[in-house]
């Protein structure tokens, strides 16, 4: 009879479930603080000196001060004469690109950032490119976001450099002048690299940073390293009419024609949840170390509560959703430039965030058949696909071990990116393309990126340098 079969099954599932549970270890890297005694004092007054540099970027080049731009490629070769006395240096696009020769050209490593910014909007209790250096911190656009990271990585290097350090491979130092507006910088540095045969074994970027309440149950911090990221796509819908007075409009219009097929996708269940390499990476690092039993009972049993894991998702919406899904949102509207006058045409934007494994023509051709109207002219005006996920492996552990060497209180875990970086154009080259900003940040820091009154901590400000120090010296 089929209900003893199942009687029968019960109890072999909850065993299998309880086993799977107690069995759900989670891994050691124990790893001692390491601390190098550089110069604070200089580290902190280069951020400083850095922020006081406005290369503000704009995707209207007109909008530019190109000085800026010259003004502080100068103040980083007069900055570091340890690295410019023995690296070669070029300018690709707006980009600086320093190599430092190693013992053996095989397997180099590339330490990227950007050393553009956002503009600044009215609000900032100060001059929002002062470089203000106070007690506890260094206040300016650009100190997260990321001038913070580019400073750490010189400092480190000149550090190291000025303590006869060789290094086992070369060391590529690559720097974009125009990220924050999807720039040719990197791009072009990739393609450079490309054609002289270069395969970087590590690329390290910008991205994750240490957070706190990371996940359910988990109370240590966790320094969590992008090894993908979602691509992006941004569509355009747009719908034409003969116009005319408002006085007199006919039952369609360009406008009501577009609010129909927003209302058709916003409402349409077209992007299922999906589980993607580093997610479960991340949860399989991250579940083990989780107080809540319930928890590591779901998360090891996933073959069993994926349902529930993903209402769970649905239900916590926010970034949590955002790394089981392709993302859209509604972004930009335009129509009639009078409200008494009926627009001949009008558009929606529309922003999507694509899943690993999930591309654009797919999200183009599911757009249209959810709209269902041949009105309606659907069109991508910029696409980059989500990246190849990295491997986590030996290379991943080398960030790893210099993370804990600088905090070693924190968890370590891969993760998906859902904003981009410009290290994703490097999957193109290598096989180990992580993002990390070496910091420690809370929910109010992170609100103060592309904000209001940005600014780092001193100490995350050492700590950056003390990262990279740890990491070089494993290579």
């Amino acid at each position: 009879m089929p209900w003893l079969y199942l009687l029968l099954l019960i109890p072999i599932i909850v065993i299998i479930v309880l086993y799977r549970t107690f069995s759900f270890k989670a891994k050691d890297y124990p790893e001692m603080k390491k601390w190098h005694e550089i110069n604070d004092q200089h580290a902190i007054e280069s951020l400083s000196k850095m922020i006081q540099i406005p290369t503000v970027s704009h995707v209207d080049r007109s909008k530019e001060n190109p000085e800026t731009f010259i003004q502080f490629k100068a103040f980083i070769q007069s900055r570091y004469p340890h690295i410019v006395n023995v690296a070669t240096y070029e300018e690709i696009e707006r980009g600086l690109l320093f190599k430092i020769p190693g013992e053996s050209s095989e397997e180099p490593i590339v330490l990227m950032s950007h050393y553009d910014v956002v503009p600044v909007q009215e609000g900032w209790k100060k001059d929002a490119f002062s470089g203000h250096i106070s007690d506890t911190h260094v206040y300016g656009r650009g100190t997260l976001d990321t001038k913070s990271s580019l400073n750490a990585v010189m400092e480190s290097v000149e550090y190291l450099l000025s303590k006869n350090k060789v290094f086992k491979h070369d060391v590529y130092l690559a720097f974009s002048g125009d990220e924050e507006i999807f720039g040719p910088s990197a791009p072009a540095i990739v393609e450079t690299l490309q054609s002289r045969g270069i395969k970087p074994y590590m690329v390290l970027d910008e991205g994750g940073a240490i957070v706190s309440n990371m996940f359910p149950g988990v109370k240590e911090k966790v320094a969590v390293v992008g090894i993908a990221e979602k691509g992006f796509m941004n569509v355009k819908l747009t719908a034409t009419s003969k116009g005319g007075h408002a006085s007199t409009p006919p039952k369609q219009t360009p406008m009501t024609r577009l609010a129909k097929a927003v209302n058709k996708l916003n409402n349409h269940k077209s992007f299922k949840l999906k589980m993607t390499e580093p997610v479960k990476q991340l949860f399989n690092t991250l579940a083990p170390h989780s107080s809540s039993f319930g928890i590591k009972m779901l998360f090891a049993n996933l073959w069993l509560f994926m349902p529930l894991v993903k209402l769970i998702a649905k239900l916590s919406g926010g970034e949590f959703l955002a790394m089981f899904k392709t993302t859209q949102a509604f972004t930009l509207a335009e129509g009639s430039q009078a409200i008494n006058v009926l627009p001949s045409e009008a558009t929606m934007g529309i922003n999507y965030r694509l899943r690993p494994g999930e591309t654009s023509e797919v999200v183009l051709k599911r757009i249209q058949k959810i709209i269902k109207d041949d009105m309606i002219k659907v069109e991508a005006v910029a696409i980059s696909e989500a990246t190849p996920v990295s491997l986590v492996d030996d290379a991943f552990d080398k960030v790893r071990k210099a993370i804990l060497q600088t905090w070693p209180e924190v968890l370590v875990a891969p993760y998906l990116m859902v904003a981009t970086t410009d290290s994703r154009h490097y999957h193109h080259i290598s096989d180990h393309v992580y993002k990390f900003s070496p910091m420690d940040v809370s929910k109010a820091d992170l609100a103060k990126i592309h904000g209001y009154d940005e600014d780092i901590s001193i100490d995350n400000v050492i700590h950056g340098v003390q990262f990279y120090i740890n990491l070089l010296e494993q290579f």
